[in-house]
């Protein structure tokens, strides 16, 4: 029961404070105490998806540990950078201090962050970074999307498509495009061709993943003066929190007939027009990797997970109408998913 009230009281006061403020003011900077700091994707908490996950897989840790964790919620890139650069003085003579830069956004500040400033064992986790390059006591790992997409492509190759990212030049959207476009198109049985739009066509605005309103909009004119009407198409959103713009644009106007793909958190019981869910097991990364440094592991400098290994997956909804055909031709290109998955990492 106290765990539960706690729970509830971190919960209430992430959404009671100001952004940039702790929610979990028990973190003790002192040598040879182990504490946690996350900086959260810019106004990424209360998706309801990939950002919740991640708080969730620290809540799930800090009640197995007891290791305690602070959350700063920044509201602008210019302010992660200054909460960042605050933990380095904060932590300037710790040795067990971890910080976790929870976005792909965060690479630049990883990339000339001095870890030298900060104490000798502490170590720094970005995540969704594409390489290895980065400064001594600083790790990375990303989510392959492309293998789950290709696969994603594969099961819908019976429908009209129409892929909606959230704006062009973000490494992992494109990998998922990609890998949705080749699955789709090598194993399509119509003539239609995909389509991909975006929010905004300014390169790398993360502001787009947060924008409910384009995407409603964006929705509303895909399903009733793009699609056609008399075939039911599907959309493949790459969004971030921004997909709460399709969900609801859907509800409102529920007799178009199109659907939607889930994306990151089962989305089963949210919405019917869901036929399955590309699921993100990033609650389940963050505690790995939690759990490896409380035991004094060795990270390696990247990791790399993706469809082969579960971090990836289609989770199916019974509450559809019928998933029999999408489940059939899911079993049938499984493999060939993986394998094209891995094919892909070799470039």
């Amino acid at each position: 029961m106290l765990r539960l009230f706690f729970g509830f009281f971190l919960l209430f006061s992430l959404y009671a404070c100001s952004n940039s403020e702790s929610v979990f003011d028990a973190v003790q900077n002192r040598p040879g105490i182990a504490n946690i700091t996350l900086v959260a994707s810019v106004n990424g908490i209360g998706d309801n998806s990939y950002n919740d996950q991640i708080l969730a897989g620290l809540f799930r840790f800090n009640e197995d540990s007891g290791v305690p964790f602070r959350l700063l919620q920044p509201e602008s890139m210019d302010e992660a950078d200054s909460l960042v650069q605050a933990w380095l003085k904060e932590n300037a003579d710790t040795d067990s201090s971890l910080l976790i830069l929870a976005s792909s956004a965060y690479a630049g500040l990883a990339q000339k962050l001095d870890i030298r400033f900060s104490g000798d064992g502490n170590k720094v986790l970005l995540f969704e970074a594409d390489s290895a390059g980065f400064p001594q006591d600083v790790y990375s790992f990303s989510i392959d999307r492309y293998g789950a997409s290709y696969l994603s492509g594969a099961i819908l190759g019976i429908n009209p498509c129409m892929i909606l990212a959230a704006a062009p030049g973000f490494a992992s959207l494109e990998t998922s495009i990609d890998g949705f476009r080749k699955g789709y198109d090598v194993h399509k049985t119509i003539a239609d061709t995909l389509g991909v739009d975006y929010l905004t066509y300014n390169e790398n605005d993360e502001t787009a993943f947060n924008n409910i309103e384009f995407a409603y909009v964006a929705t509303f004119s895909i399903t009733n003066y793009i699609l056609d009407a008399d075939r039911p198409s599907a959309i493949f959103p790459l969004l971030g929190g921004a997909i709460k713009g399709v969900r609801r644009a859907l509800i409102d106007y529920p007799n178009t007939g199109h659907f939607m793909i889930g994306m990151d958190v089962d989305q089963s019981g949210v919405l019917p027009k869901v036929p399955f869910t590309l699921v993100i097991d990033i609650k389940g990364i963050v505690i790995r990797y939690l759990e490896e440094w409380a035991l004094g592991k060795d990270w390696p400098r990247f990791r790399s997970f993706g469809l082969g290994d579960g971090a990836a997956s289609i989770v199916f909804n019974k509450n559809f109408d019928d998933t029999k055909e999408f489940e059939a031709r899911y079993e049938k290109y499984y493999d060939e998913a993986v394998r094209e998955e891995a094919r892909h990492a070799k470039k």
